[in-house]
């Protein structure tokens, strides 16, 4: 049996979708869907559910997992054993989506040069997602906001960049932040992710009491809306905003402590340190 099997329907259940497991895998959805059908022969039991749209694991698939991830994870680590540099092997990595169109891509290229035997893994998420992935082990680090809570000491975390919380808007109607928040319709993010919880806490000290109209755990959406006039909105300054688009005026809020922390996470005790380390330079290197 080849591991790349295994490592495919880990990837399915991790995503919940065939297609998406395929694309993080630079492989065709039917080529990952033989690879589950010649595991489910091998194994002569279901694994996936496909009564319904999602991929979904059976209890068959669900018994044999941890197996499956000790497994795979055991072989991609021998090559580190091979190479002292400690740089090769697997890393599975969680991003949100702002990190994966902001500061990752150049990260990737970095690596691509320093560990050109190392295999990047990347699952998108939310924050809150993904530090229960990490939890659980599921992932090895994450790019996330730092969370509104002091992490606990098995955690570790590397600084990356501070966004500022920014009012977004597009010939809206008033001047002043607060005007301009009560008098367009408002786009909320998320106000139960942790950059979001920034954006109603702004609003709770300010005494600013809105409804929003929409209401969007996607800053890549809500920018677009803003550009097409549907509102205002309270976002933090991630890498990917194009504050120098016409359709688009940006004002920073004050004072700093409404801005969120986009941190690269990993357990205090992982034994995969020096991908860590080198992910995390990559990621710090300036952009030329």
């Amino acid at each position: 049996m080849d591991i790349r099997y295994l490592d495919s329907l880990i990837a399915v259940v991790e995503f919940g979708s065939i297609a998406q497991a395929a694309r993080s895998q630079n492989l065709t959805a039917a080529a990952v869907g033989q690879r589950i059908l010649a595991l489910e022969k091998h194994f002569n039991a279901d694994l996936l559910n496909r009564s319904t749209h999602k991929a979904t694991p059976t209890e068959a698939c669900l018994n044999l997992l941890p197996r499956a991830r000790h497994i795979v994870n055991e072989f991609y680590a021998m090559n580190a054993d091979i190479d002292h540099s400690g740089l090769t092997g697997k890393f599975y990595l969680g991003a949100i989506s702002t990190a994966l169109t902001g500061i990752l891509p150049a990260a990737i290229k970095q690596l691509s040069l320093t560990a050109p035997g190392l295999v990047l893994q990347i699952k998108p998420g939310t924050s809150n997602s993904l530090f229960a992935d990490l939890t659980d082990r599921r992932i090895d680090a994450a790019i996330i906001v730092l969370p509104p809570y002091a992490l606990p000491s098995a955690y570790q975390f590397l600084a990356l960049r501070d966004e500022p919380l920014v009012l977004i808007s597009n010939q809206s109607k008033g001047k002043t932040v607060r005007q301009k928040l009560e008098q367009n319709p408002y786009i909320c993010y998320d106000s139960q992710s942790w950059g979001g919880l920034k954006a109603r806490q702004f609003l709770k000290d300010k005494g600013i009491e809105i409804e929003p109209y929409y209401e969007l755990d996607a800053v890549e959406t809500i920018e677009k809306l803003v550009q097409q006039g549907m509102g205002v909105s309270l976002v933090p300054q991630w890498a990917g905003l194009d504050i120098s688009s016409p359709n688009l005026e940006t004002e920073i809020v004050r004072p700093k402590r409404y801005g969120r922390r986009l941190v690269l996470v990993s357990q205090a005790n992982s034994p995969r340190k020096k991908i860590t380390a080198a992910l995390g330079q990559a990621l710090l290197t300036p952009i030329v």
